[in-house]
Parts: C-alpha cells; sequence; structure tokens
C-alpha cells in the first residue's frame, strides 16, 4: 500500500489529467503505480522525467548500460518498487541473470564487454563518492568517451530520483516480481 494517496484521473486539475493522458498513451510512464503515484502530484516534474526516460531509449549507452545504471543506482537507494521493474528490463535487454544479481548482493559482476565493465566501474565510483577520481576518469574517457559518460551521469540522475519518489510515496513491487531487492 502506498503512503500517498493515488490520484484518481477525475480527482487531477487539468494540467494532471493532460499529463497523465499523454503519459497514459505511451509506454514510457506508468501511471497509478510505482514512483507515478508521487509524480502524479507535481505534472511538470512528471513530463520533465518522462523526458528523460524517452531520452534514454536513444541515447549513447546501449540498452544493457543502460539498465547497468539503472540497477546500481536504485540499488544504491535501496528501492524496492523501481529494482524489480528494472530487473525485469535487465532481462529484457539481455543483461545476464548472474550480473542483475551479483549488482544486488553489492557484489562484483562478471562482465564479458570492457565497456560495460567500465560502466559498471563509473556508476559505482560516482555512487559512492559524488565524482570520479583520476584515473578512473582517465579510463572512462578512454573507453566510454565524454557522451556516453555524459548519459550515465543523466541516467544516475534519473534514476536517482525515480528510485527517491518511489521510496517517498511506499511504492511496492509486485509479489510475482522476477527479482526483489536484497535487504
Amino acid at each position: 500500500m502506498s503512503r500517498i494517496p493515488v490520484l484518481k484521473r477525475e480527482d487531477m486539475d487539468a494540467d494532471q489529467q493532460r499529463v497523465h493522458d499523454e503519459i497514459s498513451a505511451t509506454t514510457t510512464g506508468r501511471v497509478g503505480r510505482g514512483p507515478a503515484i508521487g509524480f502524479a502530484y507535481s505534472p511538470s516534474l512528471w513530463e520533465c522525467h518522462n523526458a528523460t526516460s524517452k531520452h534514454q531509449a536513444s541515447c549513447s549507452l546501449t540498452p544493457v548500460q543502460v539498465r547497468i545504471v539503472s540497477l546500481m543506482t536504485v540499488r544504491h537507494w535501496n528501492a524496492a518498487y523501481p529494482w524489480s521493474a528494472q530487473a525485469r528490463s535487465a532481462m529484457n535487454a539481455g543483461v545476464d541473470q548472474a550480473v542483475i544479481e551479483a549488482i544486488n548482493a553489492g557484489e562484483q559482476p562478471d562482465f564479458t564487454d570492457s565497456a560495460d565493465e567500465m560502466v559498471h566501474a563509473v556508476v559505482g565510483e560516482l555512487l559512492e563518492t559524488g565524482t570520479l577520481g583520476a584515473d578512473t576518469f582517465k579510463a572512462a574517457e578512454s573507453t566510454l568517451g565524454y557522451r556516453r559518460l555524459a548519459d550515465v551521469v543523466g541516467v544516475i540522475g534519473h534514476f536517482s530520483e525515480t528510485a527517491m519518489m518511489a521510496n517517498v510515496a511506499g511504492a511496492e513491487p509486485p509479489a510475482d516480481a522476477a527479482s526483489k531487492i536484497k535487504n
């Protein structure tokens, strides 16, 4: 049960209804559950958040890399609902189940791709320290380049917002979630 009441469309003001309807018509936003419970109270924020979701579909990171970042970020914030949703998305994107569970357990996954491994290293250091040390930056610059590095930061920001909103709203994962966050 969420801590914030789920707004029904008929109880929304005109701006909330407009954003609700726009997001309901897409596949990038969930209405009435998860972090959307909270976002519905701030329609312009909800709109911006949905736009960053759309950006991730065509950003410079691979779908696997986006999911590595999303999993690490929501795990960092101990966000149960986004974890279950991102674990499912990660499986659909081709992330190995062992990688998903290693991230969940806070362990170093075995990667077969050096760029995926660098994304993991960058995200881990950013979430732990808020920046990159000289060695990690140099390695990321060489392996990922500036565009992918910028997109990593953007995806972390997006999923930090997602995780915190879900936690504040009290969003709970479905009982049949493929993966649940480890406490």
